[in-house]
């Protein structure tokens, strides 16, 4: 992460904002126990209390491996090879094995939310819905 030379989408603060929308989301489809992949190109995000909490009680699933961590068109190659299968499974999840979407404003989820079948989206940013289209 490091090496990519792209602005943050988002700060770190806006974490908070992430998880009270998708909180929020699951308690408008009348979900109670859904758990919450959380995926992110930074593993800075494990520092916060509040996810750090939600991790250890199950509520939020981590599964980027943080080795692994890379920007597919602003990483080196020598790193994004050794990242790419990881990228490629976290998007796979998000576009085909999961029934609700909070995306930040990225190619990386939109065409997750795009490619996937229909289901609630919306941005974790102000909490509003994504309509599916990248154009």
């Amino acid at each position: 992460p490091a090496l990519w030379r792209a602005p943050p989408r988002h700060a770190l603060g806006e974490l908070d904002e992430f998880v009270d929308c998708a909180l929020s989301l699951e308690a408008s489809l009348g979900w109670e126990d859904a758990r919450l992949f959380l995926f992110a190109d930074t593993d800075l995000v494990l520092h916060s209390p509040r996810l750090q909490a939600m991790l250890e009680i199950g509520k939020v699933i981590w599964p980027a491996q943080t080795d692994s961590l890379i920007h597919l068109d602003r990483s080196p190659p020598t790193l994004a090879v050794r990242g790419l299968l990881s990228v490629w499974a976290d998007w796979w999840t998000l576009a085909f094995d999961v029934h609700a979407l909070v995306l930040c404003h990225s190619g990386f989820g939109a065409t997750a939310l795009e490619m996937g079948p229909h289901r609630p989206a919306v941005l974790g940013k102000g909490c509003v819905p994504a309509d599916g289209t990248t154009g």
